[in-house]
């Protein structure tokens, strides 16, 4: 999943609140935690929450969703097949029946039955039922669809098949592999045995759209909910407002507390403005929270004795990174990625993103706590990098000071970070320049082949617990596109496609996750990308806000779902 987090910052499918592309997860012991003020109990219902978001999001259609930020506001509008929880005693992240009451595989894991939950109703009142399940799934497959989940593409075997918006549609068939047998179930055919589809399943594209509702690329200004809440108000670039979804049928959803009465984003106030509102804790903002974590610059003052008692802290699953696009013809050149491997001084890169309390240096961008990590140890460069070794690379690549594009988002620590690597690399000899990405836009640009940068700031979180969504969509061919053009792959590397064409048919789990451990240690020999460091996660509430946690699973983003008020006011 793309990673978009801590304003301005991306992670190529994974970001902090700025830009990662999410990936949702499962079954891991990654923690998140509680302010230790935090009395843990729910708060009333009612009122109203602010949240504070430096950009707009990317997209809410569910077939594009797939960045943490906006897929923390998708959990309030939509709801998928099944769906993860962080349960914040237990510290886990637990995959539950959202939409689905049940489903099954077959021995060979390449057919999955979904039966539906009795009651699901949309935001007018018309039921859900299992066509609209399939619709939603086919709409992915729309070349305009692609910045969404691959999985649909990946998985299902519906050969030639382009979307639901190009003449006569298969024939009015769809896509095949995905059957309808009533208007309670649901049956994917899959191409490959995929032993741990019902994860996958808790991706968006697998949501309900209603044909009849869907407006084509403007259904991103106004999905139809299925969730709690529904869009009242969305002025692009400014404000987004949701308001409660009366068919909305609580005994129905174990995932969403949804305790306040309406939610209203507000979108372009820079962090560090932010943060002064926050510890200021005025009348206006007792009721409000931020996407954005506290700036590095006010950190300290997270210690005042007004505010320390209103701290969440967290980490996440994501892990940034720096990709080498090897479609630039100075990137094929394996030598000058070794040099810009040894040559990033990742602890100056950490502390451009705020040091210490908020980030950490990683060697992979696989975490440490999955099984299937292990440390790094081929190029085994230090966190201050290695500035010889980096010299005698680019001495042996020939490169002779020709400029290098580095990509960032355009706000925040994401351009503060970019000027941390590109003053590394100039003491070793290369010649950066850096080009500021607006950040609602940012991953749409990299994606594409005619406007990606050189060297793409991005990041990962995997879509749930298992290499399976971290090696192929970050290092194996694109799925999506028309023409096959790389989308999460941002190094446009083609190193072990075909080892990873072999591991999709593994259906012995622990021989599946070796074999992609070992893969990764394989294509990283290659330096298609650098990592760089993890989010540590730290926001100040207001004070009239409780239930506060950090979602590990979301970019460590606040949980919006569990979130509520003290006093219920507006």
């Amino acid at each position: 999943m793309k990673y978009a987090k801590r304003v301005g910052q991306v992670v190529a499918a994974g970001a902090s609140v700025a830009l990662l592309a999410t990936a949702c997860g499962g079954g891991n012991d990654d923690a998140g935690s509680k302010s230790t003020a935090d009395s843990g109990t729910t708060g009333a219902k009612g009122g109203t929450v602010t949240v504070y978001h430096v950009n707009d999001v990317e997209h809410l259609d569910p077939a594009r969703n797939f960045v943490t930020d906006s897929g923390m506001i998708g959990k309030l509008i939509t709801r998928t097949l099944v769906d993860y929880r962080y349960d914040a005693k237990a510290k886990k992240i637990v995959l539950e029946n959202d939409l689905a009451a049940s489903y099954e595989a077959s021995p060979d894991f390449k057919t999955w039955t979904f039966k539906l939950k009795d009651g699901l109703k949309y935001e007018d009142g018309s039921p859900i039922v299992a066509a609209d399940i399939k619709y939603g799934a086919e709409r992915s497959f729309a070349a305009d669809m692609a910045e969404g989940a691959p999985y649909a593409h990946q998985y299902l075997d519906c050969p030639g098949y382009k979307g639901p918006y190009v003449n006569n549609n298969n024939g009015g068939k769809g896509c095949t592999a995905i059957e309808v047998p009533d208007e309670k179930t649901v049956v994917f055919k899959l191409k490959e045995p995929v032993a741990t589809f019902e994860g996958a399943a808790s991706m968006k594209i697998w949501s309900p759209v209603p044909k009849a509702k869907d407006t084509h690329t403007a259904y991103d200004n106004h999905p139809v909910a299925t969730g709690p809440y529904k869009i009242e108000s969305y002025v692009r670039k400014k404000s987004l407002t949701l308001v409660r979804n009366t068919n909305w049928d609580a005994k129905t959803d174990p995932l969403r507390n949804a305790l306040p009465d309406k939610f209203v984003f507000k979108f372009g106030d820079a962090e560090a403005t932010v943060d002064q509102r926050l510890f200021a804790d005025g009348a206006a903002d007792k009721n409000s929270v931020s996407f954005a974590g506290v700036q590095p610059e006010n950190i300290a003052k997270t210690n005042q004795p007004n505010v320390k008692d209103r701290v969440v802290t967290g980490t996440d699953v994501c892990r940034r990174y720096i990709a080498f696009n090897q479609q630039k013809p100075l990137l094929k050149n394996q030598k000058l990625r070794e040099a810009l491997y040894y040559g990033l001084d990742r602890t100056s890169y950490r502390d451009a993103r705020g040091g210490e309390r908020l980030a950490a240096v990683v060697d992979s961008i696989i975490p440490q706590d999955l099984n299937g990590y292990t440390k790094e140890s081929f190029f085994n460069s230090p966190p201050e990098g290695d500035q010889a070794k980096a010299k005698a690379a680019l001495a042996e690549s020939g490169y002779k000071g020709e400029k290098l594009t580095l990509g960032t988002a355009d706000s925040g620590l994401a351009t503060k970070a970019a000027e941390a690597a590109q003053a590394s690399w100039k003491a070793v000899g290369i010649n950066i320049d850096i080009r500021k990405i607006p950040g609602d836009n940012y991953y749409s640009t990299q994606q594409q082949d005619a406007s990606a940068t050189d060297l793409i700031t991005a990041g990962w979180c995997y879509d749930w617990a298992t290499l399976a969504t971290i090696v192929p969509p970050v290092f194996g061919p694109d799925l999506t596109a028309p023409n096959k053009a790389a989308q999460n792959n941002y190094a446009r590397s083609n190193a072990g496609w075909d080892k990873m064409a072999e591991l999709s048919k593994e259906t012995d789990k622990p021989k599946m996750e070796q074999g992609y451990s070992d893969l990764y240690t394989e294509i990283m020999k290659t330096a298609p990308l650098v990592p760089t460091v993890q989010d540590l996660n730290v926001y100040v509430t207001g004070s009239n806000i409780t239930d506060a946690v950090a979602d590990p699973n979301t970019g460590g983003i606040l949980d919006l779902t569990q979130i509520g008020l003290k006093k219920p006011t507006s």
